[in-house]
C-alpha cells in the first residue's frame, strides 16, 4: 500500500445549508463538498476556501492519497490505515471519492502518523513539487534501493529503474560518503494517478566553458512512460524548482537522435546552441517570474 503526503495544508468547512455551493476553482488539487437534508460541508486546499458563508471551519489538516485506483469490492484499507494512528492515539478525518481514499491528518500529528505507517510497511512518499501529473521525490529517498534494483516491494513500474538511474544512484551513495547535501538537486518522478516511479530529473551540477556558464539537467523516462508529454512537464516542474532557488541559467545536453527530448526542452523554451560537438547542447534563462505555461 503507497501513501501520497500531499504538500499543501488543507481545511474543513461548515457552510452555510440555505446559501449557494461556491464555485469549485479551476486549478484546484483538492474540493470535496457535500450537502445533507441539513447541512452543506467543504473539504478544501486552505488558500482555496471560499471568504463567505462560512459557519465555521477546522484548518491545518495534512491530506495522503491512497495511490492507485481502489476496486468497490476491495475492503479493509481505511480499516488498516486507520488502525494504526488509533492504536497511536492519532485522530482522522477520511474522505472518499469513486477512485480512491483521502486520509487527513492534523497538521502537528503528520509527521508522527508517517512513522507509524512505514513502522508497519505501509509506503509513504512525500512530493517536494508536483505538477499536473507528476510527483518529484527526493532521489535519495530510495537510493541504495534504486541502486541495487531491489524490486521487493517497490511502487515502480516493470522498467523502472533505467539503467542510466542505477548508475546515478551508484554515484550518490559513492559521494554521500564524503558530502551531504541539504537540499535535493535529483528527484524520482512518480505518475501522481497511480503513485509508481516512473524515471528521474535533476541538477548535476555546474556547465561552465566559453560559450555558457549554466546549471546543467538532467532526466530520463523509461520506455514505457515516453511520448506521452510527461519528459516537457517534468522539465517545466524543473524549471520552477530553478527559479524558487535563485537559479538564474540552465544548460542541457541531448543526442542528435533524440528528437522528443529536443522537442520537450524546445517547449520549455531552451534554445540550442550553435556547434556544440557530438551533442547538442541547450540553454535557457529563466525569468524571475515565469510568465504564463512554456510547457504548453
Amino acid at each position: 500500500m503507497l501513501l501520497i503526503r500531499q504538500p499543501r495544508t488543507h481545511s474543513v468547512l461548515k457552510l452555510d445549508s440555505e446559501g449557494p455551493n461556491p464555485v469549485i476553482p479551476a486549478d484546484t488539487d483538492f474540493w470535496s463538498i457535500t450537502k445533507t437534508y441539513d447541512e452543506l460541508s467543504l473539504v478544501c486546499v486552505t488558500g482555496e476556501a471560499p471568504k463567505v458563508g462560512v459557519m465555521e471551519r477546522s484548518d491545518n489538516w495534512c491530506a495522503f492519497r491512497v495511490a492507485g485506483t481502489m476496486e468497490f469490492t476491495l475492503t479493509g484499507v481505511v480499516a488498516q490505515i486507520s488502525q494504526v494512528l488509533a492504536d497511536a492515539h492519532l485522530g482522522i478525518f477520511v474522505v472518499s471519492t469513486f477512485d480512491t481514499d483521502f486520509i487527513l491528518v492534523a497538521s502537528h500529528d503528520a509527521d508522527a502518523a508517517v512513522d507509524k505507517w512505514r513502522e508497519v510497511g505501509i509506503e509513504v512518499v512525500e512530493p517536494l513539487h508536483q505538477t499536473t501529473r507528476l510527483d518529484f521525490i527526493d532521489f535519495n529517498y530510495e537510493l541504495e534501493d534504486i541502486a541495487h534494483n531491489n524490486r521487493q516491494g517497490k511502487t515502480w513500474v516493470d522498467d523502472y529503474p533505467t539503467k542510466g538511474d542505477t548508475m546515478i544512484a551508484n554515484l550518490s551513495l559513492t559521494a554521500q560518503l564524503d558530502s551531504s547535501q541539504e537540499v535535493p538537486m535529483l528527484f524520482a518522478l512518480r505518475s501522481r494517478s497511480t503513485g509508481l516511479a516512473i524515471g528521474s530529473i535533476g541538477f548535476r551540477g555546474e556547465h561552465i566553458d566559453a560559450a555558457i556558464h549554466a546549471r546543467e539537467i538532467g532526466y530520463e523516462l523509461v520506455e514505457s512512460q515516453r511520448l506521452k508529454g510527461l519528459g516537457t512537464e517534468a522539465i517545466a516542474g524543473l524549471i520552477e524548482i530553478a527559479r524558487t532557488r535563485g537559479v538564474k541559467h540552465l544548460c542541457a545536453k541531448t543526442d542528435p537522435l533524440n528528437i522528443p527530448s529536443q522537442k520537450a526542452l524546445a517547449r520549455n523554451g531552451f534554445v540550442e546552441l550553435p556547434g556544440t560537438g557530438a551533442e547538442i547542447m541547450w540553454e535557457f534563462s529563466i525569468p524571475d517570474k515565469l510568465v504564463g505555461q512554456l510547457a504548453e
